[in-house]
């Protein structure tokens, strides 16, 4: 059962979700659980980009010495069924990653593309093949930062995202709002041409690359979230709610 905290600094501020209709509960969950309210307007949505034949051929020639490397939950729902008898090895690019998909061998603790490519090991030789699985919109920090380990590095992209318009009511509402929440940079794009550069006082980010693509689009960021995952975006939000 959920609780809520009427303690939290985020006790009555409203915060404004943007993330795919399929995504975004659980944040919302996080921020009613934190005592703020919720404010569910998805910006963007994912469109599928590869079929299930063409994700189980790219996947195919891998052998028990190459490693699938998978960047979001989403990604990891358009490979599981082929992992299940894959003999590559997994890697995730976090927690939420990780639990979506049947196996994981190596998770980044730090959650991001950087953090990956900070733990991942160099190719030593062998069947030295990587395939990155993600959205193709997607930046090439974990496709790059590989390639650079000496790995031949390929890229499968699964998903894009497709930006949405929200309602005129959704509109009058977000603009009333105390906070937003960008968990990609595609969000924030689409937030800029909906609203333009007018955006409630705080606007939080998942990590540093997501900060990036915001303010490259001319947005201010209040604050990142120092462990790039949902609950520390909550914990972001509370230090730009101080008591």
């Amino acid at each position: 059962m959920n609780t809520t905290d009427t303690a939290s600094p985020l006790a009555g501020v409203t915060v404004v979700v943007t993330r795919p209709v399929e995504q975004a509960d659980t944040l919302a969950e996080l921020v009613a659980a934190r005592g703020a309210r919720p404010l569910v307007v998805p910006l963007i949505e994912l469109v599928d980009v590869a079929t299930a034949d063409e994700v189980a051929t790219a996947l195919a020639p891998l052998t028990d010495g190459c490693w699938v490397v998978v960047a979001s939950a989403h990604a990891a729902s358009r490979v599981r069924g082929v992992l299940a008898t894959c003999p590559a090895r997994v890697a995730a690019v976090g927690a939420t990653t990780a639990r979506a998909l049947p196996r994981a061998d190596l998770v980044a603790e730090r959650q991001s593309a950087e953090g990956l490519v900070a733990v991942f090991p160099a190719a030593t030789g062998g069947d030295a093949r990587v395939v990155v699985v993600q959205a193709a919109d997607g930046a090439p920090t974990l496709v790059d930062g590989i390639r650079a380990l000496g790995w031949h590095t390929t890229r499968l992209d699964t998903h894009r995202s497709r930006p949405l318009t929200p309602s005129t009511a959704q509109q009058f509402a977000v603009l009333q709002a105390d906070a937003v929440v960008f968990t990609s940079g595609t969000q924030a794009e689409s937030w800029v041409n909906v609203f333009g550069d007018a955006t409630p006082p705080v606007i939080v980010t998942i990590g540093p690359q997501t900060t990036r693509r915001t303010e490259a689009v001319g947005l201010k960021v209040t604050c990142t979230a120092a462990d790039h995952s949902l609950p520390g975006v909550l914990d972001a939000l509370e230090r730009c709610f101080p008591r």
